[in-house]
């Protein structure tokens, strides 16, 4: 069985839509399937390439978008996307050669028209991991378009409740992670990993999130401006995926915030492959996910299932994982000051604070074995 997976943004360091692409596929080719993968980007200019990776094709389409250099704000992202459904051609042309006999979709909004002229022709399943979908659900116009866009698909498939449509071809199948990349270390491991960062005797906090808005980055860096001097400078604050493209704005707001936040040790990593950030996750002692809207975050998984708490916030399907006290702890979305006052706790109790999480559970709950067999029974139910 081929099947082919696509995605919008082909950038290798960071996201999670990426990495799951990536641990799915690698899973499907021991289940004796032959996945094929299409990533495409918005961008000055129209090419195509292709790469072996791990003996599997991914193809690269860079679509040209005039509003490429738009000031981006979440409207002018919203606007750019729809704007791609009047570009499908270089896609379906590349799809009609490739044949599969299956087609996994994992865009959304800049896809609606692709998914309609594809369904003629192909079964096609969508994983739904897009905030995209929690804007359109808040009023009743953009629920019933969501109806439209989405009754193509013969299954749809979501990480969590939240982006699980009410409809008898949806299925929850949570996301995984790599046990053979994020596992727990030891203590003599770790503190290991601090001196060589030059963190020892520090509590380390990580929070490795695309800077957009829905992952509430502004509200943790106002947050560590609240901190009293104590908790600073027991504390260390490393970010990662700071340099994400777009939302320029933003990321000022946040820079602007940070280099306001004396007596702090705050360290900006830029953007990290998995390899890159599972050495940081094993050096740190709490994960930080401050998202205003979330699905089922990549990087909470990756956290607990090294024995990392999360300090996470209420939405999504961030309570499925995050349990308040037992794998982490679990504050108000856009709360400077519940982040503050949670972070305070941790230190000041340290190392009293600590959790001591059962990792065993999630090797197989939510291990990619686990996701590709759930996938495999929807691949057969279809065809």
């Amino acid at each position: 069985m081929k099947i082919l997976h696509i995605y919008r943004e082909a950038d290798e360091e960071i996201g999670g839509v990426e990495n799951h692409v990536k641990y799915l596929v690698k899973e499907q080719v021991k289940q004796g399937l032959y996945p094929t993968v299409l990533a495409f980007i918005f961008s000055d200019k129209n090419s195509i390439s292709i790469k072996k990776i791990d003996n599997i094709d991914w193809y690269y389409l860079e679509l040209k978008d005039p509003f490429i250099n738009l000031f981006e704000t979440s409207i002018s992202v919203f606007i750019k996307r729809l704007y791609q459904n009047f570009n499908t051609k270089q896609k379906t042309d590349l799809i009609l050669k490739i044949k599969p006999d299956i087609i996994h979709q994992h865009d959304y909004l800049s896809s609606i028209r692709l998914n309609k002229k594809l369904s003629k022709n192909f079964p096609v399943v969508f994983t739904n991991h897009s905030g995209e979908y929690l804007w359109l659900e808040k009023t009743a116009l953009t629920r019933y378009f969501q109806k439209q866009f989405l009754n193509c698909f013969k299954a749809i498939i979501a990480p969590s409740n939240n982006l699980l449509p009410e409809s008898s071809n949806s299925y929850l199948i949570p996301n995984g992670f790599s046990s053979e990349q994020f596992y727990r270390v030891s203590e003599t491991e770790k503190e290991a990993l601090k001196i060589e960062n030059n963190c020892q005797g520090k509590i380390v906090f990580l929070c490795a999130r695309r800077w957009a808005p829905n992952k509430g980055i502004i509200y943790l860096a106002k947050a560590l401006n609240l901190l009293s001097d104590e908790v600073k400078q027991k504390s260390v604050f490393i970010f990662a995926g700071n340099e994400s493209e777009g939302f320029q704005a933003y990321k000022k707001q946040i820079n602007q915030e940070l280099s306001e936040c004396s007596n702090t040790d705050i360290r900006l990593m830029g953007n990290l492959s998995h390899e890159k950030l599972a050495p940081l996750i094993n050096m740190s002692d709490v994960g930080v996910i401050p998202s205003i809207m979330e699905g089922l975050s990549l990087f909470s998984l990756e956290l607990i299932s090294t024995g990392v708490p999360v300090l996470a916030t209420n939405v999504g399907g961030l309570p499925d994982v995050v349990k308040n006290e037992e794998t982490g702890w679990i504050v108000l979305p856009k709360s400077p000051e519940n982040i503050e006052k949670e972070i305070t706790k941790i230190v000041i109790n340290w190392p009293d604070s600590k959790l001591e999480i059962n990792t065993e559970e999630f090797k197989e709950k939510y291990s990619w074995k686990t996701v590709a067999n759930l996938t495999l029974k929807i691949y057969n139910k279809i065809t």
